[in-house]
Formats: C-alpha cells, structure tokens, sequence
C-alpha cells in the first residue's frame, strides 16, 4: 500500500495539536527537540542531533502560567548518550544565553490558548538563540497538553540496510523500534539529498510489514542510476528521524537510509582526457551528482588528501573544489582554511593519482601532473582579469548608500518579508520565517562580544550587518571612497587601489582595496564583495586597518560583522527586489518541502 503523504501528515499533526487540556493548579512538565525542525534538510544545525529543551510549567487553579524553569536541559534525557562534552561546551552557552534574555518569562501570566497564538520566533520571543527559543515554546506547549516531546532513535548505521533490490523493488531490513510509525516523506536521487532529486509520489509505493520496508516502482529501470534517500518520519512523534551524523568508518555510519542503483558501466567507462572527466553513457552532471569521494595521493606520500562533496555532517561540503558542474579538474584549485589561509590541491611538477569513489558508477583512477608553466601563464591571466573586475566593480558602485537593514527592517516592509516568505514556505511557516530572516542580520554586537555569544557558529550566530565606526552613509565616487557621520559631517575621504582578491571565511570572494594615506586608520582597506544595485540591489563590504581580519568571519575583531548598503536614492522597487533576493536566495533549500 502507498503510506501517507505529506499532506496527511500536516492532517495529522492539527490533529494531535488539540491535545489534553491543561489541569488547574498543577506542575506539569514538558521537552521539545531543538534540532531536525527542518528535516530531512540539516538547516539550521549541521551537528543532528543537538538536545531536549526541558522545562517545568506551574500553572494556577484557572490554568494560566505562573511560572516556567528549566527542568534538567544538557542532562541525561535532554542529551543524547555520548554528547556530554559537544552539549557543555557548545550548546550550553546559547541556551543560558536564551534564558538569560527571558525566554521563560514570556510565557508567565498566559494560558493555554495564549501560548498557541504567540508567535515563538517573532515579538514574543528572544531575540537570540532561535531554534532554542522555538523549543521552549513547544515545550511549554507540550507541558500543557501533556504530550512528550521527540527521543533520540537509537544505534548507528543505516535504520533501513538494503536487503534485496529485484527488477522493480528495493527491500529493505527495519531496525527501527517497534513503535516508531514509519511514513515515507520523499526518496531523493544524489548525494545531496535535494528537492531537485525528488521522485513523484506516484512512482513508487511503500509498504511496512513483518520487520520489511518495500518499495515497489513502476520501472525501477527507468530511474538513474545513483544514490537515492529514503527519508522518514515517525507519524507518532516519538522518535527523531534517522540523522545525517556520521564519522569515516561504517561502524558509525550515518543512520539515514539509503538505497544504490547500479549504472551497469565498465571499468572504462569513465575517464580522464587531461583535464575533465568524460562518461562513455549518460550524463556527466548525473556522475558528478553521485561522487562519494575523491582521494589525490601525491607521489611519495602515504596519505592522499580527501575531497568530499558531502561532509559527515550530511551538509554539501564548502572544501569540495577539486571537480566544477561540468567535470573539469580544478587545477589551481586552493582549500579556504577557516583561519584564511589556503591549501593547493596540486603543488606544481608534483605527480598525483587521483581516485574517485561515485555510488552506483565504477571506481576511477588516473595519474596528473600539474605544469608550471601552465599553471604560472593561468595565473597571469586570473591576475590581470580580477584587477580589471575590481576596478569595473568601483565604478559599479558609485552613489551613496546608507545601512541595507535599517531600511528593510522598518514595520512598513514588514508585509513584504511575510509575503515573499510565503512563496517559499507557505503561509502558515511565513511570519515566524520572516522575523528568523530579519533577525539572522540585525545584530548589535561583533568581535570579540560576539566571539562569546556564539562561538564558532556551529549553533548558529546573528550577524551584525550595520555601519560601524561612527559611519552613516558611505560615497563611493570612483576611487575615492568617504564616510559621513550622522551629523552629516565627513569622517573620511581617501583614495584606495586595487591590492588582491580577497576571501571571507572561505565562503564569499571579493576584492581588498588599500589607500596610501598614512592617517586611514580603521580605513586603510575595504574588502568588497562582488554585488551591485544593478545585480543584487545593494552592497556588502567589510572596512578595517588588519587585513587578516577582514578575511576571518568568525574570528578576530571583525569576527561577525558584515557592512551590507543599499542607494539612499533608491526606489520602492529596489526595496521589493531586495527582500525577495534575500528570502528567496535564503530559503530556496526548503522549497518544496515547507510548501506542501
């Protein structure tokens, strides 16, 4: 039979919500899970699964809240067994920062009925730590209707291990707990596990009996080849999902599940013509979609360094570069290290073998050789084309620009985030996703204060994306850049050159520019990114005396913060294209997903 769709689910879960209702004069108690709140996507937490938020609610003889604690969150119970030390040292301080900031307090006066109307990531919620606010408000909710919030489901490895694949279904072992209720929500074909690799629902059926899990295809012949998730859900709301975690070896694989179609191909099927791959069949795109390592192994060495393009997080891995959309090998390719510096794929004159591991396509090996001189006449050419861009990009960039979010912040846009929010994740997800958004760049604090509050990122952070340094409006007239102050008087004006490329953190590339002026100070670069109100309808740069700063996101006295700009004669057009560039560019991952 074909189990449940999305749809029934949603049925299911406003079912579930009426709940019990809340006794009078009671201590109840109440857990909600802080991470998988977008699954099967990772976002926001690469690190599944994270913790139980787990409170107590004290509420008087006519059932309004008196108070809500903490009730053993980061203890056993709220932490999964052997995520002791990532909680303390990690989780922990977002989430006294969350009770630090009145997340509890909130709730205290309300009733039942309250609580559902409140929205947990908008005006009634603290401003940081998002996803732990939103699991003290299901908590509380929880608390109140005396439901449990998710565990963790137990053992690692994969939940449903192939058993058998025949001409037209996959069989699959359960090792799921007996009462997890398995629904199928999508099968994704790739390594990435993306709404674009979704199969039609109406492809395949499923069906759950006597310890199996069938997949019955119209044509399992027809489909590519590859590796296809399974992703499931526990309709009860007992068990988490499986989780992407995983380390490097099989005894601690991820618990996803998954299934592998063959392509069928020989040995030299794919191949390596000195500087792309090419497939004797198929699409190369379906190749490059299905890699699951790339190991280059330089002559003498005994370690070969690996390329992933998926991490054991279960998130697309930002180091992968040795390998572009259409096959061709990166050559001059560089690893971004989070402390700025870089790492060569291929030192030139050095002898590598490469190996390339992709599921369902046989394994690839081959030897390259980088040439100096090739490499030295690509860098010559890079060189004088990035210092044409960068001197296009000023040009691109004249007029006067004031801060980008103080502007889309105001409450008479406030329509517009919730509107364009909707197009993505429905209406229903549109206010709470519209304040996440606003929020994600409205900080107030950077270096070494935010440094304390957020740490890595790993758990998130909130960027701060203002002038800083007393600027109010930035000109830019060319080369020649100035800042005025609030008063309208001028704190700056000097003339910068073009000094390099430039990277952020590994993540976003742009062009460092340096004045000569001896008094610059804390104007001596300016590291702008490659955005214009022509392309993307506002500017993000970075301004400072410390190079090496300006090239750490997290780290350092710079460590995040993010000048975003947008024309101070601009239009209400550009305001619309903005926001929607925002929310669509930020939100397209979960598409599909939140609009069913």
């Amino acid at each position: 039979m074909k189990l449940a769709s999305r749809t029934a689910l949603l049925t299911l879960s406003v079912c579930l919500a009426a709940g019990m209702p809340v006794m009078a004069g009671q201590i109840l108690e109440g857990d909600a899970n802080v991470d998988q709140r977008n699954y099967p996507s990772t976002s926001p937490f690469i690190h599944p699964p994270f913790y139980n938020a787990k409170v107590t609610v004290e509420v008087d003889d006519d059932g309004v809240i008196t108070s809500v604690t903490d009730n053993g969150t980061g203890q056993t119970g709220s932490v999964e067994e052997g995520n002791e030390e990532f909680w303390e040292n990690k989780n922990k301080p977002f989430w006294e920062a969350a009770l630090a900031a009145g997340a509890f307090d909130q709730y205290v006066g309300k009733t039942l009925d309250d609580v559902r109307q409140m929205d947990p990531l908008g005006a009634d919620a603290t401003t940081g730590a998002t996803m732990a606010g939103a699991a003290i408000h299901e908590a509380v909710i929880n608390a109140l209707e005396g439901k449990s919030g998710k565990t963790f489901l137990p053992g690692t490895g994969s939940v449903l291990p192939v058993e058998e694949i025949t001409e037209n279904q996959v069989i699959m072992t359960s090792l799921l707990p007996e009462d997890f209720d398995l629904q199928v929500l999508d099968i994704r074909w790739g390594v990435y596990n993306s709404e674009e690799g979704i199969l039609p629902e109406d492809s395949y059926t499923v069906e759950a009996a006597d310890g199996k899990v069938i997949l019955s295809f119209e044509d399992l012949s027809a489909l590519k080849p590859g590796k296809y998730f399974v992703n499931v859900v526990d309709a009860s709301g007992t068990y988490r999902s499986p989780n992407f975690e995983s380390g490097h070896g099989e005894e601690d694989a991820a618990q996803a599940p998954y299934f592998v179609l063959e392509s069928g191909l020989g040995e030299d099927s794919v191949t390596f013509d000195g500087s792309a791959l090419v497939l004797s069949e198929g699409e190369i795109s379906d190749y490059l979609n299905n890699i699951k390592d790339v190991r280059i192994l330089a002559e003498g060495s005994e370690e070969a360094v690996e390329q992933e393009p998926v991490g054991h997080h279960g998130t697309a891995n930002s180091s992968y570069i040795v390998f572009d959309d259409n096959g061709v090998l990166n050559a001059d390719g560089a690893v971004k290290n989070r402390d700025g510096s870089e790492t060569l794929l291929f030192e030139d004159g050095v002898s590598y073998t490469v190996t390339i591991e992709a599921y369902g396509y046989p394994t690839v090996s081959f030897p390259y050789t980088k040439s100096e001189s090739a490499a030295e006449e690509s860098t010559d050419a890079d060189d004088a084309a990035d210092a044409q861009a960068a001197a296009q990009l000023l040009e691109d960039l004249r007029g006067t620009y004031e801060e980008l979010f103080a502007v889309t912040n105001l409450p008479e846009y406030d329509q517009l985030w919730i509107d364009d929010c909707a197009a993505v994740v429905g209406e229903e997800a549109a206010a709470e996703t519209a304040e996440m958004l606003k929020n994600a760049c409205a900080g107030t604090v950077y270096g070494a204060e935010a440094i304390e509050a957020y740490g890595d990122g790993s758990e998130g952070a909130q960027f701060d994306c203002f002038f800083i340094r007393g600027v109010s409006q930035f000109v830019f007239d060319g080369n020649v850049i100035s800042g005025i102050d609030e008063n309208g008087e001028e704190l700056f004006r000097h003339e910068y050159a073009y000094a390099g490329s430039l990277s952020l953190g590994g993540m976003m590339d742009g062009f460092l520019y340096e004045t000569a002026d001896e008094d610059a100070g804390d104007f001596r670069y300016f590291f702008l990114m490659p955005d214009t109100p022509a392309t993307t309808y506002h500017i993000e740069f970075r301004y400072g005396s410390d190079k090496d700063d300006l090239q750490a996101y997290n780290e350092g006295t710079l460590a995040y913060w993010l000048a975003a700009g947008i024309p101070a004669d601009r239009d209400e057009k550009m305001v619309e294209d903005v926001i929607a560039l925002f929310c669509e560019e930020n939100l397209s991952e979960m598409d599909e997903e939140n609009a069913a």
